[in-house]
């Protein structure tokens, strides 16, 4: 028996199986998109990781950790700790990295750490260059990234070395947690508490990967919105905590909320990137530290991580703008121009 239609606006219900299918006739602006597609839809055809990527992604991380964890490897690596996107449920098909984090047994201070740092890296280097094709590596403060080829596919790698000062730095208990917040309002300087940021990074993979799969989906496309967009003053944990604050503004609807009311009210954040102001109290108290003034995006696990940092230091809500501020400014102008256009494609 054929299914019983009515049609609804821009869409139809399909009475026999309770389903409503919502068919887009409006220009969104997803680089992509059709124009009689669903947003559903187009997240499961383009942005959501299809099973080759998640298997590919898997398949890195497994040989870079064995590699790691191998008697090649100069240093003890505790464990491997599968962090960033990939460990959070939230990658982007073809778009995102592979983050490795990894406590060494016999590095249990920030000055013992920041004295063996470049020689970590160096082994790391030299290590990868001995199993697989490398290029592009370069380093920061905290890691190692490079591309590794596996299984003929080239996958970028974020490499992050960890103090080993929790028992289980995948399962932290809530004396460890205050801990490492009590050691970071010890160390005077942003680099030190960098090394402790790291510390809490599996509790932020944990904070966000909890979230519900229809949350993680907007998270995705927002994160492929951006990166199309090639906004790179946006780092990809700020999606991801902008996505989550939209639903809880929303009252963490049900399941079934569409995810163009949460994607709408990003975007609305988004054109109005002044007003933003987000923090948890799940492991601190924001309050009982400085807080940043606003535009501002606190860490869930981090009181002094501020992950739009770099926009807060240098926004100026005013006409005038200071020459020192003028290059992050444009960024952000151009950043709300975008985001109004793709909040007026939900209209």
């Amino acid at each position: 028996m054929s299914s019983r239609k009515t049609t609804i606006g821009i869409g139809w219900v399909d009475r026999e199986h309770s389903r409503f299918v919502i068919y887009l006739s409006r220009n969104m602006d997803f680089q992509g998109i059709r124009s009689s597609e669903s947003l559903a839809c187009f997240i499961d055809r383009v942005v959501n990781p299809d099973t080759n990527y998640l298997k590919q992604c898997g398949k890195t991380i497994d040989e870079v950790a064995e590699v790691l964890k191998s008697s090649q490897f100069k240093y003890r690596v505790m464990r491997t700790i599968k962090g960033g996107s990939i460990g959070k449920g939230t990658a982007v098909r073809g778009l995102s990295d592979v983050d490795l984090i990894f406590p060494i047994y016999d590095i249990t201070s920030v000055v013992t750490l920041k004295e063996h740092m470049d020689g970590i890296k160096s082994a790391i280097d030299s290590l990868l260059r001995s199993r697989f094709k490398v290029t592009g590596s370069q380093t920061t403060t905290w890691a190692y990234k490079t591309n590794i080829l596996v299984d003929g596919s080239w996958q970028e790698v974020d490499i992050m070395p960890i103090l080993n000062i929790t028992n289980d730095p995948s399962n932290l208990t809530d004396e460890e947690i205050k801990m490492i917040h009590t050691k970071m309002r010890r160390e005077a300087g942003s680099t030190e508490k960098g090394y402790y940021n790291r510390c809490l990074r599996p509790l932020q993979t944990e904070f966000i990967g909890k979230h519900p799969e229809k949350i993680k989906r907007v998270i995705r496309l927002i994160k492929y919105w951006i990166k199309t967009k090639n906004h790179t003053i946006i780092k990809s944990i700020a999606v991801e905590l902008l996505v989550i604050g939209a639903w809880e503004d929303l009252g963490k609807p049900h399941p079934g909320v569409a995810e163009e009311d949460i994607s709408k009210l990003v975007f609305d954040k988004l054109r109005n990137f002044g007003n933003i102001k987000l923090s948890w109290t799940n492991y601190y108290k924001p309050t009982d530290y400085p807080m940043p003034s606003k535009p501002y995006i606190l860490d869930p696990v981090d009181p002094y991580n501020n992950v739009i940092s770099e926009i807060t230091n240098h926004y100026c809500g005013g006409p005038h703008v200071p020459s020192a501020d003028r290059e992050v400014m444009q960024q952000v102008y151009q950043l709300q121009r975008d985001a109004e256009r793709a909040f007026n494609g939900f209209n």
